[in-house]
């Protein structure tokens, strides 16, 4: 599993990084959404969001295919190159609909065109769990993948409709397809259990996590419908992936997994936007309108109207997506009758919560979010060090794969997960503990003496583990550890001389 999240942090690495070039790019070229009168932002935001997500899936794509183990997806197939190949296809027709805005049916189209891309060359939609039913004829395998594929990039597309929306429902539920597809393979007793849901999966939430940062409100760059398309893409390939496992008997050696979960796996992560797909294209096609008018009537929409803010409604939607995703996939793994117990009552729960206003007032009445919510110093004091902390750690990481294989993973693991704990934990005390304080020796102290004390606490405790005691460890612990420090003083200095700029500013008022 951890080569997985490996190249899933280089995809949110890269996705992140390439994002902020992207945002910049759009600016100058004057690439922004307008404000229309059924959107609910209030300001042009830049868009194109999805060309930063295509470069971190390519880049971390690539990078799998020349990593150990993971390559093995890799050997004697065209299949993942397809894919890769309709997401980019998918992205490209979305971007040129963020820049040109394309009409419905051609836009259409270019989606029937990436899908063409990964049936004809890719997996495809070969067995019909339910059943037992084969599909041989090729021109059914294809019509019915490239008709998947289609639906849930649609599904995506039309979820979109508030900061971080999409990407956190995607991320959510990639997570949760992740997980099933990974503990199926790993239980099937193969001799590789290497698969390509499982990576597709690892690096859609790797980008959609790497772009949240950007999109979250309120955003500063939009995915475009090339970024709501590619997820949709992404994820529509990996339910084809796991679809197709069932006649290859693989869930029949995965012990204690029903056959019916590669099924149930993509309904379930992707129900809300489904929903909001057949809701909406109802909706319109019985009001004589096209089903891909646009309108201001999604489930997101909905929660705005019933008094949600921004913020809580995408929380909202996450908590949904969270319930109905891990709620769904558990079926692999618990038995059916307490979990259906469970289910009947946690959901009916959820949604009488959801429209009753006390929940609503419960969560601050509209009004705002609690005061520990809100940043403070300390937020970017760990923000920008976690981040580059895991950017090292994601290039230590595969420089050891390159040096000793996959052995060489676990310590680097190790070593995050302390400099993390230790570096984290004395940052967010201090955000909790000591927001109002200013800059000054004691709590520069405070933050030195928590982080020494963490240090030996965690030092002590994972001594025991065997990955410990190698000297690639220490040599990744020392470098993580440098990094997470260089990264917090340089953001300190730039706090402390944001701070300066201003006192010398409201001097100078007050001397005029």
């Amino acid at each position: 599993m951890f080569i997985y999240v490996l190249v899933a942090m280089l995809a949110a690495i890269v996705t992140y990084a390439a994002t902020g070039v992207v945002r910049v790019l759009a600016l100058h070229w004057g690439i922004v959404s307008p404000v229309r009168e059924r959107d609910v932002h209030t300001r042009s935001v830049p868009r194109l969001g999805g060309v930063a997500m295509l470069t971190g899936f390519a880049v971390a794509f690539w990078a799998a295919s020349q990593t150990v183990w993971v390559r093995a997806i890799f050997l004697d197939t065209p299949q993942p190159w397809a894919v890769l190949g309709g997401a980019a296809v998918i992205a490209v027709v979305g971007a040129v609909d963020d820049v040109v805005d394309l009409n419905s049916w051609v836009k259409l189209g270019g989606q029937a065109l990436a899908a063409g891309v990964v049936a004809l060359w890719g997996p495809r939609v070969t067995f019909v769990p339910l059943g037992s039913i084969p599909i041989t004829a090729e021109w059914l395998q294809i019509g019915l993948t490239m008709f998947l594929i289609v639906l849930t990039v649609n599904a995506i597309n039309f979820v979109d409709g508030l900061d971080g929306l999409a990407a956190g429902v995607a991320a959510i539920g990639g997570i949760a397809f992740f997980l099933t597809a990974y503990w199926v393979h790993r239980n099937a007793f193969l001799p590789d259990y290497t698969d390509l849901a499982t990576l597709l999966m690892a690096l859609l939430v790797g980008i959609c996590l790497g772009f949240l940062p950007h999109n979250v409100h309120p955003a500063r760059i939009f995915m475009g419908d090339s970024g709501s398309m590619l997820l949709g893409l992404l994820m529509a390939t990996g339910a084809v992936v796991a679809t197709g496992q069932v006649a290859s008997g693989l869930y029949d050696r995965a012990e204690g997994i029903p056959t019916f979960i590669p099924v149930v796996l993509p309904i379930v992560v992707m129900l809300l936007p489904f929903l909001d797909l057949v809701l909406a294209v109802l909706r319109r096609t019985t009001s004589g309108r096209s089903p891909f008018s646009p309108d201001r009537e999604h489930v997101h929409h909905k929660l705005l109207d019933l008094g949600y803010t921004h913020r809580q409604a995408v929380a909202v939607m996450y908590v949904w997506t969270a319930l109905v995703a891990f709620g769904g996939v558990a079926y692999a793994f618990v038995p059916w009758i307490p979990l259906t117990i469970v289910n009947a009552i946690v959901l009916p729960a959820m949604a009488f919560l959801t429209l009753h206003p006390w929940a609503r007032d419960a969560v601050g009445s509209g009004q705002g979010r609690p005061v520990w919510l809100h940043p403070s110093a300390w937020t970017k004091r760990f923000s920008v060090p976690i981040t580059a902390v895991v950017a090292a750690t994601t290039l230590l990481g595969f420089t050891g794969l390159g040096i000793g294989g996959v052995p060489m993973i676990y310590p680097t693991f190790l070593a995050l997960g302390v400099v993390t704990v230790c570096g984290g934990a004395a940052v967010m005390i201090l955000h909790f503990a000591a927001r109002s304080l200013p800059f000054g020796r004691r709590t520069l102290v405070a933050d030195a003496l928590m982080k020494v004390i963490a240090s030996s606490i965690v030092l002590l405790v994972v001594q025991r583990l065997p990955w410990s005691d190698t000297p690639w460890f220490w040599l990744t612990l020392a470098t993580s550890a440098a990094v997470w420090l260089l990264a917090q003083v340089c953001v300190a200095v730039w706090q402390w001389r944001a701070l300066e700029r201003r006192w010398r500013t409201t001097a100078r008022r007050s001397a005029s």
